[in-house]
């Protein structure tokens, strides 16, 4: 059976494809010997062409942060470590109380000399007071 023009340029093409897959495949495996090998002769290829380059060392304050010894696994449902500082008394408690409350008010009193403010914050104060609607 004679080949047609159009067969040989479909042979091409399907030729043209796997010889282009089969490049992708060699460069994944040499991108995967670069992480085994430091010197590899492929990784320093990519160097080259800027596709890949050198991990610095980690600065000094992670270095610092990072536990001392390699954890098998990553903590999910651990709870937090408990605060080292000691409990407030009640007076100093107050006493933070009291300020938040004046710094509370006085930004009332400035969110009242601005009319969008006060609109918004009565918006807020009269959904706040609507009855919920009872879940059915």
């Amino acid at each position: 059976m004679p080949s047609t023009i159009r067969d040989q340029s479909a042979r091409l093409r399907r030729l043209a494809w796997g010889g282009l897959l089969a490049l992708a495949a060699l460069s994944a495996s040499g991108s995967q010997l670069c992480a085994q090998q430091q010197d590899n002769i492929v990784k320093q290829a990519f160097k080259v062409f800027g596709f890949a380059t050198d991990v610095p060392p980690p600065p000094n304050f992670v270095a610092k942060t990072r536990p001392s010894g390699g954890l098998d696994y990553i903590p999910v449902f651990q709870p937090p470590p408990e605060p080292a500082r000691p409990l407030m008394k009640s007076d100093r408690l107050n006493a933070i109380k009291s300020d938040l409350n004046a710094v509370d008010k006085r930004d009332d009193a400035l969110r009242q000399g601005f009319p969008p403010a006060a609109k918004a914050m009565a918006e807020e104060r009269a959904a706040q007071k609507k009855p919920k609607p009872a879940a059915q």
